[in-house]
């Protein structure tokens, strides 16, 4: 009689079925935990600017980039968010968005206009 020492192919279709079914159930549990991970960041980044913005607003009187009378992109790098760094470090440094775009959208700011 002829010993066996391997599985069968029908053992080892039911065994692959078994580790897809079960990462068909993890993977969405998964993606759902970085969502909700990357929201309570994003959530957190909001209260640390909204905090600074009226840390900053206490000490000026304005908010920062209140008194410009021009929105260009070289005044939104120069100013805004920018102003909580330096020279006084109300944030330490301006979060980035944990949900990027992936769109490449290729515009100045400047060049923004409405027309009536």
């Amino acid at each position: 009689m002829l010993s066996r020492k391997g599985f069968t192919l029908i053992e080892l279709l039911i065994v692959i079925a078994i580790i897809l079914i079960l990462i068909a159930i993890a993977l969405p549990n998964f993606l759902n935990a970085q969502i909700r991970a990357r929201a309570t960041k994003a959530t957190a980044e909001l209260r640390s600017i909204g905090t600074a913005l009226e840390a900053y607003y206490l000490d000026w009187g304005v908010y920062p980039g209140e008194n410009e009378s021009t929105w260009s992109e070289q005044s939104a790098n120069e100013h805004g968010l920018k102003r909580l760094t330096t020279p006084i470090s109300y944030i330490t440094s301006i979060p980035e968005d944990p949900f990027p775009a992936k769109l490449n959208a290729n515009y100045d700011v400047g060049e923004l206009r409405v027309y009536y």
